[in-house]
């Protein structure tokens, strides 16, 4: 079986010939690379450099790790962007943007495992989403003919191919920070509502002629509006700005033959779920551990619902070695005999691995999956 095989025969629960350790892009846990602090640490502590940590490639076949492939080319370009200015206070960077909005974060901060503290959000009011909406449409679009000729670059794929179909309230949160967003539901539902449509314009114009084109095995979603207490968002609130959107989407997918609808989500999610299950969301990821996600109950109550990760990231963390395997053998065995679900960690590798207690998580991983693939050492 080749990767795309095996991964249409677990999101049918199906028994492949052995399980992938599979990630996806926006919360790889394991299977994709890491920042350039953790491959620091990786290295120093026995690595071999030959490993790259931006070189998806060579990630995978050390650590014997998958994931899916992205079409390689959008339909939309041109938009005007805005222009930043980024000026230095002490060990920190204060970046400006024309729409307003002003971040400031550690320096060097995309090497680094740190948050940047979000100032002023680019929309605010009425005007400054105009003035970003206007900056950020995209003034060329792609033919037909271009399109396709694009698209047999993945037409004869080995790996799953995943399809961007937007996001909703994390859109909306991007722009306004989550208290903007949280009272613009009250004091602005129109501005909330304009927004909304504005993205669902373009999944029409963008995404959904590619989901037609290239059949994906998934059609992905980023919203990440689950905390560690639940929804930002009330079901209700998410039913009347966003359904029309995911009744979309998904139906889109399902005509289009695609196996998953995948929302990527931190926090927890366990309200989220039976929520856009509704409209035919059919799984989710990476399910944090430390959000009180429980996947035992969640596949109990929904058996054809397709699970990604809910394995702790801080077991391969230095001291943490003694916790790996009761991590792995008390949720793994039980899980992947129920079928329908990818393990892997539940989030980026964290500064504090080990190359040790990576290779140790990783042999027992891969023995429980029965799968054969990777160089790394064996412990």
């Amino acid at each position: 079986m080749n990767d795309k095989e095996r991964f249409l025969s677990i999101a049918h629960f199906e028994k492949p010939d052995y399980v992938p350790i599979f990630g996806f892009g926006g919360a790889p846990g394991m299977a994709h690379g890491c920042q350039q602090q953790t491959y620091d640490r990786l290295i120093a502590t026995g690595m071999p450099r030959h490993v790259v940590c931006h070189d998806q490639e060579s990630w995978n076949r050390y650590w014997g790790t998958t994931g899916a492939i992205g079409p390689g080319f959008s339909l939309g370009s041109g938009a005007q962007g805005f222009h930043t200015t980024t000026r230095r206070e002490g060990e920190f960077e204060i970046i400006e943007s024309e729409n307003g909005a002003i971040t400031r974060q550690v320096i060097d901060n995309t090497n680094t495992y740190s948050m940047p503290e979000f100032i002023r959000f680019p929309v605010r009011d009425r005007a400054s989403w105009e003035f970003y909406k206007e900056r950020t449409q995209p003034k060329v679009c792609m033919t037909r003919d271009e399109m396709n000729e694009h698209a047999k670059k993945v037409d004869l794929r080995t790996k799953p191919l995943g399809v961007e179909a937007g996001s909703t309230y994390g859109t909306l949160r991007g722009l306004m920070g989550p208290e903007g967003a949280s009272l613009a539901f009250y004091d602005d539902p129109e501005l909330v509502r304009d927004i909304a449509d504005h993205i669902l314009r373009g999944i029409r114009e963008r995404a959904f002629p590619l989901i037609e084109r290239l059949k994906p095995e998934v059609v992905l979603m980023g919203e990440d509006l689950c905390y560690n207490h639940g929804m930002l968002v009330s079901p209700a609130q998410f039913d009347e700005f966003y359904g029309r959107h995911y009744r979309e989407v998904c139906a889109c997918a399902r005509a289009n033959g695609a196996a998953l609808v995948a929302i990527d989500t931190d926090g927890n999610a366990m309200e989220f779920v039976p929520l856009v299950r509704r409209y035919g969301v059919n799984a989710m990821y990476p399910f944090e551990v430390k959000a009180g996600n429980d996947l035992f109950a969640l596949r109990k109550a929904y058996p054809e619902f397709i699970l990604f990760g809910w394995l702790e990231k801080e077991v391969v963390n230095e001291g943490n070695e003694d916790m790996i395997k009761s991590e792995i053998m008390s949720k793994v065995p039980r899980l992947l005999k129920q079928g329908g679900y990818f393990p892997n960690g539940d989030h980026g590798i964290q500064p504090l691995v080990t190359f040790p207690n990576l290779c140790k998580f990783m042999t027992l991983l891969h023995e429980v999956c029965h799968n054969p693939e990777g160089e790394f050492p064996r412990c």
